[in-house]
């Protein structure tokens, strides 16, 4: 049995499984070279067909991430906001009116759009719930049998939060918290404060550059903005902080008054700019904090699985795994709204025909896949010069590369799902040259200063590197690194003293193991610098996207599966 996945507003993407296991998922910007692509994934579902060897005509459940009829509660906010400001209220009707006539409504016509493009079939549509599929998301994948589940992130058709019970091949919603209470919606009106772009997905630049800052402003966002309460709920202060006027940088007199004026974009980063990020920053991880806690009491439960966008704040994760009352975790790689094509697929497989589960997600290489062959094909059609080797010499005259300083674009493989770079489609450096971090943040990736890097590192060596076990495939997590490694790493440790580690296994990626192993023999630390194989866009998906990059970026070489490609600085 064939069941498609499919998410369309952003981050849009496909996934398809056939008899519980995952054949492939991808998003659509991958293709489409659009950062967070929003439409219908057209290409995405034809390399979900064609990978699976398929046509529609197999697919037998078609799963959306949404249900488009939902719409009271959101209209019933907008009125609402009508009494707090004319602006407030104009801003949620604009919004709402172009997604209802743009995305809500077509969104009936996806049956027979799928079989216009994709040819006859039978299948059956499901409508899902948003927030279930970022539940399914993670529960279905997770190694466990039972789970506390959590979701968060801006706003699904009108929950923000979802606290829920995984149990087998079912998951009941146990809370909701709905809008306008927004933990997502906070933490992205604070990123257009700071003079950055939530439509951009910077929400990750306040993340980075909290740990400059001290948490100057923490009781004003606690007190005033984002306040908690004793049955583990949390509220959001719209009078004086709201997410849609903070898409068009309007901000309250308040705010402006406490934390002075907003940041505009491109102006100078001060303290007082790292200071609101950090204090930010505290209090989402406070209040999920203190949400966790309460979905503990609720179901007793020792695994805790997180899902939605805030869950891609990984420094608020490292202290759920330090702090919070559950022993295990899971947060699958895709967390965000391009994961829910996969909770769909599987929560119509699981809760709706109710068939058992017997997959589990331990790595996130679901996406296209080249020969050696072809990239050498597309190499020559660019005119490149390039060597084509063994591994057996390829990865330790890698290895002696990135020893020596070369900043090596890294592409094999299964393309990545989600939007971190682990190992095959990935930017690689030496971790031990403490100027790396600034040679690519600002020759090669061209962006802020203050944005760190990651480490990839042997799984066997985890524990070393942060005094303490841990597993971590997904680099989904932000731990402090032991005082005793942080001076071998020093371009992967933050200013905080914090790393956020990918773990390698020997089983799930041989490959790129064995090329941290080639590195360790060299200089003796089992750990590369990586970041993902793109500049101001979308993670390089085919060969040729991986050659565009280099024509255009200052990084020494490319290595296309067997292919190696050394830039001739003299040319």
């Amino acid at each position: 049995m064939y069941v498609l996945g499919l998410t369309t507003l952003g981050d849009a993407a496909a996934t398809i499984i056939r008899d519980g296991q995952l054949i492939a998922a991808v998003e659509e910007e991958r293709f489409s070279r659009i950062k967070h692509h929003s439409g219908f994934p057209y290409r995405a579902v034809q390399y979900c067909l064609d990978e699976a060897g398929i046509t529609l005509a197999d697919v037998e459940h078609v799963a959306l991430y949404w249900k488009p009829w939902v719409l009271r509660h959101k209209a019933l906010q907008a009125f609402k906001a009508a009494a707090i400001s004319r602006e407030m209220f104009k801003a949620r009707v604009d919004r709402g009116v172009t997604q209802v006539s743009e995305s809500y409504l077509g969104m009936f016509a996806y049956p027979r759009r799928l079989r216009k493009h994709f040819g006859p079939s039978r299948f059956r549509f499901h409508y899902l719930e948003h927030h279930l599929c970022h539940a399914a998301s993670a529960f279905f994948v997770s190694p466990f049998e039972r789970a506390a589940i959590l979701t968060m992130d801006g706003t699904g058709e009108d929950t923000t939060t979802l606290f829920s019970l995984g149990v087998g091949t079912k998951i009941t919603p146990l809370k909701r918290i709905k809008l306008p209470h927004s933990l997502g919606q906070f933490y992205s009106a604070v990123t257009n404060f700071l003079g950055f772009d939530m439509f951009a997905g910077d929400e990750w630049k306040v993340m980075g550059l909290a740990a400059y800052g001290e948490p100057e402003y923490y009781e004003f966002f606690a007190k005033n903005v984002l306040s908690v309460n004793g049955h583990h709920d949390f509220r959001v202060n719209i009078r004086v902080l709201d997410h849609h006027l903070a898409k068009k940088y309007q901000f309250s007199e308040e705010i402006v008054r406490e934390l002075g004026p907003p940041r505009h974009p491109g102006e100078k980063i001060t303290q007082r700019h790292q200071n609101i990020a950090a204090s930010a920053q505290q209090v989402l991880e406070d209040t999920v904090l203190h949400l966790v806690e309460g979905l503990h009491r609720m179901t007793g439960e020792e695994n805790l699985c997180l899902a939605g966008g805030v869950a891609f704040n990984s420094v608020m994760n490292g202290r759920i795994m330090l702090e919070s009352p559950f022993k295990s975790f899971f947060i699958q790689p895709a967390a965000g709204d391009a994961g829910c094509s996969l909770g769909a697929a599987y929560l119509v497989y699981h809760q709706k025909l109710g068939r058992p589960r017997s997959f589990v997600m331990e790595h996130a290489y679901y996406g296209p896949a080249f020969s050696s062959q072809e990239c050498a094909k597309a190499l020559r059609a660019a005119g490149l010069k390039f060597e084509t080797l063994s591994d057996e010499e390829l990865l330790p005259r890698v290895a002696r590369m990135l020893a020596d300083g070369a900043i090596i674009g890294w592409f094999q493989g299964r393309m990545e799902f989600g939007p971190r770079a682990l190992g095959n489609r990935s930017f690689l450096a030496d971790p031990r040259r403490s100027d790396m971090r600034e040679t690519l943040n600002k020759k090669v990736k061209l962006r802020e200063w203050f944005r760190p890097l990651a480490p990839s590192m042997l799984e066997e060596v985890a524990k070393d590197v942060f005094g303490r076990p841990h597993f971590d495939p997904f680099m989904v997590t932000v731990l402090s690194v032991a005082e005793e490694y942080k001076d071998h790493i020093p371009a992967v440790v933050h200013i905080d003293g914090t790393a956020r580690p990918q773990t390698v296994s020997r089983r799930t990626n041989p490959r790129y193991w064995q090329l941290i192993k080639e590195f360790s023999k060299i200089t003796g630390v089992p750990v590369l610098l990586n970041t993902s194989f793109n500049i101001q866009e979308p993670i390089v998906c085919r060969p040729e996207d991986a050659i565009n990059t280099f024509r255009n970026a200052a990084f020494d070489a490319l290595v296309l599966e067997n292919n190696l490609v050394i830039r001739d600085r003299d040319a």
